[in-house]
């Protein structure tokens, strides 16, 4: 058993990768986050339909506000 250094998690040993031969400080799973995190997303692809039932949605309904309703208050 082994304490990890970011989350403090006690985790067996396996949960600890070795780089250049060495055991790191952080878990498997906290590397894997931290890699998550600074890995940017791939662009999502815009959808033709989604798009022209978003711009008919607009146009009939307006755009959606943020503030709430003040005749339900």
């Amino acid at each position: 058993m082994k304490t990890c250094k970011k989350c403090a998690a006690r985790l067996p040993l396996r949960f600890f990768p070795l780089v250049n031969g060495k055991a790191t400080a952080a878990c498997a799973p906290c590397r894997n986050a931290e890699r998550r995190l600074h890995d940017p997303l791939k662009p999502l692809r815009a959808d033709p339909l989604q798009v022209e039932l978003n711009n008919h949605v607009n146009l009939w309904f307006g755009p959606v506000r943020r503030e709430p309703f003040r005749s339900h208050a």
